[in-house]
């Protein structure tokens, strides 16, 4: 078993199950409700670990502060996630080149002043 790590998990959607459980010793290292819809709870963790959930695709993970991608699973299913000290994170994807959009000015329109009374 390799050191400690930190996980954190946020829930994009709330109502988010999360059950983690260390794959070496098979010990719950949570499994509650992710209700806070953005709000990331930490879990130490020691090697790789499963995430099983109700909704997935609704998770985010990082280790040790770096974002990992979920495997492309929707609905109740499990992700394994293998020690981050002999599986470095997949490489991010590099953004892709847009040219920045122009916005134009607003147009102002003079307005007519009102005609004096005669």
């Amino acid at each position: 078993m390799g050191r400690p790590h930190l996980v954190g998990l946020t829930a994009l959607q709330s109502g988010t199950s999360c059950l983690l459980r260390e794959t070496n010793s098979g010990e719950i290292r949570y499994n509650q409700i992710l209700g806070i819809r953005g709000k990331e709870i930490y879990v130490t963790v020691k090697g790789g670990f499963t995430i099983t959930s109700n909704a997935i695709e609704c998770l985010t993970v990082t280790i040790d502060g770096v974002p990992y991608q979920t495997p492309e699973l929707f609905g109740r299913q499990m992700a394994t996630f293998p020690d981050a000290e002999t599986v470095p994170p997949a490489a991010p994807v590099p953004p892709t080149k847009v040219a920045p959009t122009k916005v134009a000015p607003a147009k102002t329109t003079p307005t007519k002043a009102p005609e004096r009374g005669r």
